[in-house]
């Protein structure tokens, strides 16, 4: 590990007290619920492997950690959930015909399946204010939206991380509905989850709001900025969307926070101003 890597050693005592909380949270929820989850004791694995290689190579690797305490979270969120109350919860199940996985599989004693794909939204800090600039010289936004940075202000980095996070809910969309296709998943009572998971700095619901508007309705609202750029670039890749997610969740969770900050489990498209 190069110096610049090298974790100071109040850095390793955060890390290792972080791992401990973490750890001691979930291993106690999937202990009181191991009959229905047997893949807590490897959800956990994964989580530590990361904690390891973090304190092996640095913060540059914390991503993974992120994302496996994300994972953590949603799998306890899964098995708490009162109504409908999942009987069987599985932690990436092998898929017939999808050489890809998704996450969970919950099953209910009355034959409802849920599969969750989750997803950590965090992009790459990078400052990107030429983009930004290109976008209002080649009219990328609705003529009726003003996106505001100051370059002074870490314009160029929001503006990044705005742009970056809207890309990956296409993604991440259309990669899950690939594993739904590949799979040959869809039936009667078998529903679809996509849940994105952020710190709640580098984007927020709302953003996602706009993006679910469009996916159930096929349309951009007037008012969301990505509505041209995002149609352009669908037309461009001659890219489409099969609509078979049912559902759009996210979850806010700061990082190094053990507990998840906000779970919505059903994001819906905002509401029209004309009705407030």
């Amino acid at each position: 590990m190069s110096a610049e890597a090298k974790l100071a050693e109040e850095d390793i005592a955060w890390v290792k007290s972080y791992a401990k909380q973490v750890c001691d949270t979930f291993e106690g929820i999937f202990s009181g619920a191991k009959d229905r989850f047997k893949d807590g004791p490897r959800l956990l694995e994964r989580f530590k492997a990361a904690i390891e290689d973090v304190l092996k190579n640095g913060r540059g690797k914390f991503r993974a950690v992120d994302e496996a305490h994300n994972e953590l979270c949603i799998a306890a969120a899964i098995l708490q959930n009162p109504n409908p109350k999942f009987s069987v919860l599985e932690y990436e199940p092998p898929l017939a015909g999808c050489s890809k996985s998704i996450d969970f599989r919950a099953k209910t004693a009355d034959g409802i399946t849920l599969f969750v794909d989750v997803k950590t939204i965090k992009p790459t800090p990078k400052d990107r204010w030429e983009q930004f600039e290109k976008a209002l010289k080649e009219g990328w936004f609705p003529d009726n939206v003003k996106l505001i940075f100051s370059k002074e202000w870490l314009g160029g980095e929001l503006w990044h991380n705005t742009f970056a996070a809207r890309s990956r809910m296409l993604e991440y969309t259309l990669e899950f509905e690939q594993k739904i296709a590949d799979g040959n998943l869809q039936a009667e009572q078998t529903f679809f989850v996509l849940m994105l998971c952020g710190e709640g700095f580098y984007w927020h619901e709302d953003e996602l709001e706009d993006f679910v508007s469009f996916y159930f309705t096929g349309a951009h609202r007037s008012d969301d900025p990505f509505a041209k750029a995002e149609t352009k670039y669908i037309g461009e890749k001659k890219l489409k969307l099969a609509r078979t997610i049912s559902r759009f969740a996210c979850m806010r969770r700061p990082q190094g926070d053990a507990h998840k900050k906000r779970l919505n489990w059903n994001v819906q498209p905002p509401r029209d101003p004309s009705y407030q």
